[in-house]
């Protein structure tokens, strides 16, 4: 047989036609499971993505075959995108985790970083490309220059803003860019969102470094719970000894930095146990104008802070301030029914951990220190169904499962 040559003409139009009508609805039916499939393993990552999908319309297809026919000829001309999905994602970083997503659960066939082929000096939009494998459609039609493959792109919310702009201005277009002046316009506009992209990621990541002290900080201070449980009022450190709040060598070069410079250094120091250290900067925070939300926060990390330092009465005047400012703090309830509970206040560490749990009924925190003061009371089977509803929480929390053979001990 011989070799086709690479300007033969395309397929007859009218019976190519027939053909993608007869496979069209196997065609939908293929994208539909692929969509199906990819959008519950994005919902088992937890990530937040916009998914969208289509199968190419035949005028397009068309138009695609001549237009790929005069720049290469027929020979090997391949249309890959006749099935397409775009997943859309708000981060950067959320591109990586997608395509590992997709390199783990599909045959990759090919794979493309749009970005690659620009130098600094041109124009045009990130994205990644993924050829991936599909089952064969209908052994006895061809779609002529198909292949069994479904083309998927992910690109982040500013990349696809990018691409639906510059597709209309570029792409569709039956005009070259007129001129430098426009080019350089689109590259700088191109540029711009390629840093904001970036910019998001750096707040995103930052948020995480918080989350993740404040996760540290909370651990500490459920090792601090655990290791008072059973301390009496007499065991406790005098508290008549004060911390001078506002003892600190530097403490005008401190009222010169900005809220969020203090914060971070104090959450840092917190993270670190210098303690004294981030009582000093949440006390400079504290003389700031802040709004109430932010202003109860602060005093909760500070009496997070003195409460590590066994100043358990002051811890509570900060708590008690941190509810006052905002009385949906959970967190704050929570803290100071500790704080109570170590003082030997158990009617009122109690109440504190009720408003804690009415607020917050999905966090095992609250139920985990009603817990430890309901078995302070000897209130003992209210303390093992605490006990039960934090692992339900949160079952691998170590210390609760420890607790509740303590309780049965009491019980049986």
């Amino acid at each position: 047989m011989s070799r086709p040559e690479k300007n033969q003409p395309l397929p007859d139009r009218g019976e190519t036609e027939k053909i993608y009508l007869k496979l069209l609805p196997d065609l939908e039916k293929t994208l539909s499971g692929l969509y199906r499939q990819l959008h519950q393993l994005m919902e088992n990552k937890n990530l937040s993505v916009t998914i969208k999908y289509r199968v190419k319309r035949f005028n397009n297809y068309c138009e695609k075959l001549v237009r790929i026919s005069k720049l290469q000829g027929n020979e090997l001309l391949q249309i890959t995108d006749l099935l397409g999905i775009r997943i859309i994602c708000p981060f950067l970083e959320d591109l990586e985790t997608i395509e590992q997503i997709i390199n783990d659960h599909f045959d990759i066939l090919e794979m493309e970083h749009k970005a690659e082929q620009h130098s600094f000096r041109e124009f045009g939009y990130d994205s990644v490309h993924l050829l991936i494998r599909t089952d064969p459609l209908n052994r006895s039609l061809k779609l002529p220059h198909s292949c069994d493959v479904c083309e998927i792109q992910l690109r982040t919310i500013l990349q696809e803003a990018w691409a639906e702009v510059e597709h209309e201005l570029v792409y569709k277009s039956d005009i070259d860019i007129p001129n430098h002046s426009i080019r350089r316009k689109l590259a700088s506009l191109n540029a711009s969102l390629t840093l904001s992209d970036l910019i998001f990621q750096e707040i995103r990541d930052d948020q995480k470094k918080i989350r993740q002290r404040g996760l540290k900080r909370r651990q500490t201070v459920e090792t601090l719970a655990c290791a008072c449980g059973g301390i009496h009022i007499s065991q406790v450190p005098e508290l008549a000894s004060r911390i001078n709040l506002e003892a600190s060598e530097d403490i005008d070069a401190l009222k010169s930095k900005s809220l969020e410079e203090l914060m971070l250094s104090a959450l840092d120091a917190h993270s670190n146990n210098q303690f004294k250290q981030a009582i000093t900067l949440y006390s400079t925070i504290l003389k700031m104008k802040l709004e109430p939300r932010i202003r109860s926060l602060v005093y909760n990390h500070r009496g997070m802070a003195l409460f590590a330092l066994s100043e358990y009465q002051k811890g509570v005047e900060d708590f008690t301030r941190a509810i006052e400012y905002n009385e949906e703090n959970s967190r704050a309830w929570t803290n100071r029914g500790l704080a109570l509970r170590v003082l030997g206040k158990y009617d009122q560490s109690l109440s504190d951990y009720d408003q804690a749990i009415a607020l917050s009924p999905q966090q095992y925190e609250g139920y985990w220190g009603r817990a430890q003061t309901c078995f302070e009371m000897k209130l003992y089977s209210r303390a093992l169904n605490d006990c039960q509803k934090t692992l339900e929480r949160n079952k691998n929390f170590a210390p609760a499962g420890e607790f509740e053979k303590t309780i049965r001990k009491q019980l049986f």
